[in-house]
């Protein structure tokens, strides 16, 4: 009897099915991947669009933060955000903390909320 040289049919089923299940476990980790980026993406957005609310009630002074706590809606890079602005005393009666919570337009929870603090009025 002859020796053929090469591989046999069960030896490349396999190695075709060793190939198929890394293939498919790259592709998981590639589709993790593409979601976890898009999650960071929407929160650094969130977070620039908390600060721009932020920012823009206190360039109008501290009145001006005050008369803007509630909520409203606010567009930013190219998406409509949801923000609402709350003023709460803390222990210091010189300071306030304002919060400022902003979620993606129609979410149900906040996407960032960012805390800071002002000196109080008087």
């Amino acid at each position: 009897m002859r020796r053929e040289d090469g591989f046999s049919l069960v030896e490349m089923l396999a190695a075709l099915g060793v190939l198929a299940i890394a293939g498919l476990a790259l592709v998981s980790a590639l589709t993790q991947s593409a979601r976890a980026a898009t999650l960071a993406e929407d929160r650094a957005l969130a977070a620039l669009a908390a600060e721009t609310v932020l920012t823009e009630a206190r360039l109008d002074g501290t009145e001006g933060l005050r008369a803007r706590s509630g909520a409203g809606r606010k567009a930013f890079a190219d998406r409509d955000w949801d923000w609402r602005i709350t003023l709460a005393p803390t222990p210091d009666p010189g300071l306030e903390r304002v919060t400022v919570e902003v979620s993606a337009e129609g979410a149900r929870r906040a996407g960032y909320v960012l805390i800071s603090f002002q000196r109080a009025a008087r």
